[in-house]
């Protein structure tokens, strides 16, 4: 069964919420590289949970996001 846009947005916005308190642990831990990648998938995850929040559900991820590209 799938899920409704908004049951998406918030499971998309819970994790970029652990991703986000995972950077700042490693953070203190001096463990910057760790950190920034934590931060961008933190990143990316909230902007999936705004557009899902929004009603753009349109394909999220792979390398054509939303249909785009030459074709």
């Amino acid at each position: 069964m799938r899920r409704s846009p908004k049951e998406e947005a918030e499971r998309w916005w819970r994790q970029a919420l652990h991703d986000y308190e995972d950077a700042q642990f490693c953070f203190q831990g001096k463990r910057y590289h760790l950190t920034c990648f934590l931060a961008q998938q933190s990143a990316e995850r909230a902007l999936k949970a705004f557009l899902y929040s929004r009603g753009i559900s349109g394909h999220l991820g792979g390398s054509r996001p939303f249909g785009g590209g030459a074709g």
